[in-house]
């Protein structure tokens, strides 16, 4: 309802290429709702900001918080994304107060130590969701303590620097409110984005949930040239990438991170002396596939364990399996043909978010009566 009182000052800023998304139709814990009501809530967001000409593709919950409805409501809603999951990377306990604890709690966020900060497509809802990263503005100012503003203006850059070593997502939470107190932050975090710049993809949510969902649809075609030799064609988005790993390439490659290399040329012709895909038997679980080829990991689904440098049998599979099975497979030196998580061989992805719970003091007085 905010964006329906100052449409446009939203307006523009989004000339000037700025992603406004849904904070919600009133700035409300959406938990507490029903599927029928987060409906209704999110047809009427939806025509509002369809009425103002502001283009949205994506959703956040106030105070992060969601339920099965959100997403259920989400997908009958045609929007592509969510972002409203949360990962805590860990503070040192004497900067926690029990406020800071209270509102991880509140938030139900999981720690990033024990998961993927990586976006999540779901085939049956067609929805990526996006995590957002903890602490963020309001962590820093008001429920953590520092003894000097250089302790926390090292926090985001110290989450970056741990996110970029791990390929993943820094999706970096401020509230326009903050700027200003979080400004220091904000610039050490991007000089340190910047010093990698060639190696980190920046791009708004829906930019990011177009390509994950894209880049997990794509197919690679397999042929057999000869007798462990592989010719391998890529059907995906622009910008996907192909690495290899243990593998004598045919064609140009160049180096890569993490004992990869990247092929230059498409298609590219390998080989290795066996498959050098993740084998998956017939009786393992959907979940589990499903996992794998979003990380980028070309999957075939064989009763022939022998065929493969790694092979799984997983007849159940479960979020919390995830990291751990990922770090296995990257702490590996065994043949592998995969996809790059991120387009034109970047390593990690970086994305500064906002919520925008109000733009005057009367959108505020305003929120505390639910509008």
């Amino acid at each position: 309802m905010a964006l329906a009182r100052n449409a446009a000052v939203v307006r523009k800023y989004q000339t000037q290429g700025i992603e406004f998304a849904i904070h919600g139709y009133r700035h409300i814990d959406h938990s507490q709702l029903s599927v029928e009501e987060q409906n209704a809530h999110f047809q009427k967001a939806i025509q509002i900001f369809a009425e103002e000409g502001i283009d949205c593709k994506g959703f956040r919950c106030p105070y992060l918080r969601w339920n099965e409805a959100t997403l259920a409501a989400l997908s009958q809603n045609g929007l592509a994304y969510d972002s409203s999951n949360s990962l805590v990377w860990a503070i040192d306990q004497r900067h926690c107060t029990d406020s800071y604890y209270r509102a991880l709690e509140f938030y139900g966020a999981q720690p990033a130590s024990d998961y993927l900060a990586l976006p999540k497509f779901n085939a049956g809802q067609n929805l990526v969701r996006i995590p957002y990263c903890l602490p963020d503005d309001e962590s820093l100012i008001e429920r953590l303590i520092w003894d000097s503003p250089a302790e926390m203006n090292q926090v985001w850059p110290t989450m970056f620097q741990e996110i970029h070593q791990r390929g993943e997502l820094f999706n970096l939470g401020l509230h326009p409110e903050r700027t200003y107190d979080c400004a220091d932050s904000l610039e050490a975090t991007m000089r340190q984005v910047q010093a990698v710049a060639t190696e980190v993809w920046r791009a708004p949510l829906k930019e990011i949930a177009t390509w994950w969902k894209n880049r997990y649809q794509a197919e690679v075609e397999i042929t057999d040239v000869e007798t462990n030799k592989f010719r391998l064609t890529v059907n995906g988005p622009p910008g996907a990438t192909v690495l290899l790993r243990s593998v004598e390439s045919h064609t140009a490659t160049k180096p890569w991170f993490d004992g990869y290399q990247q092929a230059v040329e498409s298609p590219c012709l390998i080989q290795t002396n066996k498959r050098p895909f993740i084998g998956i038997s017939p009786a393992s679980s959907p979940d589990l596939t499903s996992f794998l080829k979003q990380q980028g990991y070309i999957v075939e689904i064989s009763s022939q364990a022998d065929l493969y440098p790694f092979y799984l049998d997983r007849p159940t599979f479960s979020p919390e399996q995830e990291q751990p099975l990922d770090a296995e497979i990257n702490r590996g030196s065994f043949p592998l043909v995969r996809l790059g998580r991120w387009p034109n061989g970047a390593k990690s992805a970086f994305c500064v978010t906002g919520d925008i719970d109000a733009i005057t003091v009367w959108d505020y007085g305003l929120r505390f009566v639910g509008y």
